[in-house]
C-alpha cells in the first residue's frame, strides 16, 4: 500500500505564504501510517508548497499512489477537490481521502463534489488508524463522510476526541518535516479551546483543553533551536489560557536562554500582567496576536466574547513593556455591528495606542460554526463558496463593508492589502529561484519562441510571462497557448509584462483571456483596489513597475447575493521615489480618455 499526503499551500505572486506551508496535520498522519509499516510519504516540498497544478498532478500520476490524503482548509480546499477530480479522473483505482477544518456534514459548498473516497471530520489520527487498518474496504466507523445513496454524502456520525494526547508521535521530533520547514516551526502545546467563539470551529472540533506532555514540547523546541529555526509559531487558540502556563514558560526559558528562538502565538490580554509578560520575554516571546474583534459589549455577546477596556489597556501595556509586540485583531460583519461600530472599534484601539500592530478582517462564516448555522436567525448573508464573506447583514451593506476597510486605509495611513510583486519583476530578486527547479517565468520575445512555458521543467503555480511588442500583436501566436495552459492549471496566478510604450487597445486580447477564468483570489470584495489579483499586467521602465488597469474594475462587482460593490480601475506604480514622476503621469493620461486613479503601489515587505 503506498499513501501520498499533502497540503496546498495560501496562494501569492511573491510565494511568501509557499515559504511557510507547513503540512502539519498530513505530518501526524505520515508517522502514524509509517509506525503501521505503511508506506506513506509526504508530497515534496517544492511541488505541495510551489507546484502549479499539472506538476502536482504528473507526480502523483507517476508515483500510482492506492491511497492520497489532503488537508483541507478555506485557503485551499477548492484547489484540493479540482486536484482530486483530476487525480480521479486519471487514475480511478486511487482513494482520496479528504481531511482538515472544511470537512464537515454540514458544508454544501463541500457536498457537492463527488470527487472524492472519504471525508474524515474532527480530528483524524484515530480515524486514520481505520482506515489503514480496514483499506481497501471502508469502514463505517464515526467520523466518516461516505458516499451514500442517490449521489448523497452519508456522515457516520462524530468521533469523540480522545482523551490524551500523550501517545501521539511529533513529526517534528520524527524527522518527517525536516525538508518543509524554512526558519519557522508550528508547534502545539494543546488541543481544544477554553473559549466558544460563534465565528470559530476549533472548540466545537475539539471542545475539551488537553495539553501534549512538556517533556515532548521541551525536546522539540530544543531540537528547533538546535536546527537553526529561527521562529516557533505556537498554534494553541489562546496561549495564556493553559494548564501550568508558568511551568512551560521557565522551561522555553531555560532552552531559550539566549533567545535565538522568536515566539510568537495567540491570547486574550485580559490575563497578562507585568509579571507573566517579563516571563514570556525571557521565554523569547516577540509577539502576540490578540483577538479583540469589536469593542461594543452587545456585539461581543452576540458571539460569546467579552471585553473589559482597563484590563485590556494593561495587559497591552504589560507586553509592550516587556518588549513584546502586540498585534490586534478586528472583524467587520460581526451581528450587530454597524458600520460606525466597525469605525468606532478601530478608533478605540488607535485613540488608546493599544497595538503595534492593527488588522481588520472580513467575517467568514466558516462550515459548522455556530454563527454559519445559525445565520438566518441572525440575518446574515454570506458567500456560499470559499472564502465564506459575509456579504449583508441587518445593520451592514456590501457596501458599507468595503468603507470600513476605506476608514482602516486612512486611518493607518496605509494599504491594508498590498498587491505582492511577482520574483520575476522584483529587481532585488535577480538571483531569485525555487526549490526543485520549477519554472516561474518564460520570455516570448520573438514569435518563433512561442512555446510551452515549461521548457521540460515543471511550472510553479504563480508565473510570469515576458512578452515582446511584436509577440503581443500576433495574438494568434500566443493566445491558445497561454488558453491551454490555464485550462490544465486552473490555479494559476499569471503575470504578464508588457512593453511600457504599448497602448491599452494592444492588452485587450489579454484581458479577454482573464475574463474567461475565475480564480478563489479573486472574491474578496473588501479589498480597495485592484480586485481582480489573479491575472495581472506589468510594464516596466525608468526605475518603475506599474500594474496596468483592469478593464473589470471599471463596472461594479456584482456579489452572489445580487448586491455590487463599486470599483474603480487602478494603475499601482512601484517607486523608489516618495511621489509619482510627472512623466508617468502624462503617459497614462495620454492612452485613457478618462485616466484610471494612479495609486503608488508598496508591496508586502514580508
Amino acid at each position: 500500500m503506498k499513501v501520498i499526503l499533502l497540503q496546498l499551500p495560501l496562494q501569492g505572486h511573491d510565494f511568501f505564504f509557499s515559504h511557510e506551508n507547513i503540512p502539519l496535520a498530513a505530518a501526524y498522519l505520515q508517522v502514524i501510517a509509517s509506525h503501521r509499516g505503511v508506506d506513506a510519504e509526504l508530497l515534496p516540498n517544492h511541488l505541495m508548497s510551489y507546484g502549479s497544478d499539472q506538476a502536482i498532478l504528473q507526480f502523483l500520476l507517476d508515483a500510482q499512489p492506492d491511497l492520497v490524503g489532503i488537508s483541507c482548509y478555506e485557503w485551499n480546499v477548492e484547489r484540493s477537490l479540482s486536484l482530486a477530480n483530476q487525480l480521479k479522473a486519471l487514475l480511478p483505482s486511487c482513494t482520496i481521502v479528504l481531511g482538515g477544518p472544511e470537512i464537515t456534514p454540514d458544508n454544501d459548498f463541500l457536498l457537492r463534489y463527488r470527487d472524492f473516497d472519504i471525508g474524515v471530520v474532527g480530528e483524524g489520527e484515530e480515524v486514520w488508524k481505520i482506515l489503514l487498518q480496514s483499506f481497501p474496504d471502508r469502514p463505517q466507523s464515526p467520523g466518516l463522510l461516505l458516499p451514500g445513496k442517490n449521489g448523497q454524502w452519508h456522515f457516520t456520525g462524530y468521533l469523540p476526541p480522545r482523551t490524551s494526547l500523550d501517545d501521539i508521535p511529533s513529526p517534528f521530533l520524527s524527522g518527517v518535516l525536516n525538508s518543509h520547514l524554512k526558519g519557522v516551526l508550528w508547534l502545539e502545546t494543546v488541543r481544544g479551546c477554553v473559549y466558544r467563539c460563534a465565528y470559530c470551529y476549533y472548540h466545537k472540533q475539539s471542545p475539551r483543553l488537553r495539553t501534549f506532555p512538556f517533556e515532548r514540547i521541551f525536546k522539540e523546541v530544543k531540537r528547533a533551536k538546535d536546527r537553526g529555526i529561527e521562529e516557533i509559531v505556537f498554534l494553541d487558540p489562546c496561549f495564556s489560557r493553559r494548564p501550568r502556563l508558568d511551568d512551560l514558560l521557565d522551561g522555553l526559558a531555560d532552552i531559550n536562554h539566549d533567545r535565538r528562538l522568536r515566539l510568537s502565538g495567540e491570547s486574550n490580554v485580559e490575563s497578562i500582567d507585568s509579571r507573566m509578560a517579563e516571563k514570556m520575554n525571557r521565554a523569547g516571546f516577540s509577539q502576540l496576536e490578540v483577538g479583540l474583534q469589536s469593542v461594543k459589549r452587545k456585539t461581543l455577546r452576540n458571539i460569546h466574547r467579552s471585553f473589559q477596556p482597563r484590563r485590556f489597556l494593561e495587559g497591552v501595556r504589560s507586553l509592550q513593556n516587556a518588549g513584546i509586540e502586540v498585534r490586534v485583531d478586528l472583524i467587520a460583519g460581526l451581528p450587530g455591528d454597524r458600520l460606525s461600530d466597525i469605525c468606532r472599534s478601530l478608533d478605540w484601539v488607535l485613540d488608546h495606542d493599544a497595538y503595534d500592530t492593527l488588522m481588520l478582517y472580513p467575517l467568514s462564516l466558516l462550515p459548522s460554526t455556530e454563527l454559519r448555522q445559525q445565520a438566518e436567525k441572525w440575518g446574515l448573508v454570506a458567500m456560499p463558496h470559499p472564502p465564506y464573506l459575509v456579504t449583508r447583514t441587518p445593520d451592514l451593506t456590501a457596501a458599507e463593508m468595503v468603507q470600513a476597510f476605506h476608514h482602516y486605509e486612512e486611518s493607518m495611513e496605509e494599504d491594508i492589502a498590498p498587491l505582492e510583486k511577482p520574483p520575476a519583476l522584483n529587481p532585488s530578486l535577480k538571483a531569485f529561484s525555487l526549490p526543485g527547479g520549477l519554472s516561474f517565468s518564460v520570455d516570448w520575445h520573438h514569435p518563433e519562441g512561442i512555446g510551452s512555458l515549461s521548457h521540460g521543467n515543471p511550472t510553479a503555480y504563480a508565473f510570469t510571462v515576458s512578452i515582446s511588442k511584436e509577440v503581443l500583436r500576433e495574438t494568434k501566436r500566443w493566445f491558445q497557448v497561454l488558453q491551454d495552459y490555464l485550462e490544465k492549471n486552473p490555479f494559476t496566478l499569471l503575470s504578464v509584462e508588457v512593453p511600457p510604450d504599448i497602448s491599452p487597445e494592444d492588452l485587450q486580447p489579454l484581458w479577454q483571456l482573464a475574463e474567461k477564468y475565475s480564480h478563489p483570489m479573486d472574491r474578496d470584495y473588501t479589498v480597495t483596489h485592484s480586485l481582480f489579483r489573479s491575472f495581472l499586467v506589468f510594464s516596466r521602465s525608468q526605475g518603475l513597475l506599474w500594474k496596468w488597469p483592469d478593464p473589470r474594475e471599471s463596472f461594479p462587482l456584482v456579489l452572489p447575493d445580487g448586491q455590487e460593490v463599486p470599483c474603480r480601475p487602478v494603475c499601482l506604480v512601484a517607486t523608489s521615489e516618495k511621489t509619482i514622476p510627472s512623466w508617468f503621469l502624462d503617459h497614462i493620461r495620454q492612452r485613457y480618455p478618462s485616466p484610471p486613479e494612479i495609486k503608488r503601489w508598496e508591496p508586502p515587505e514580508d
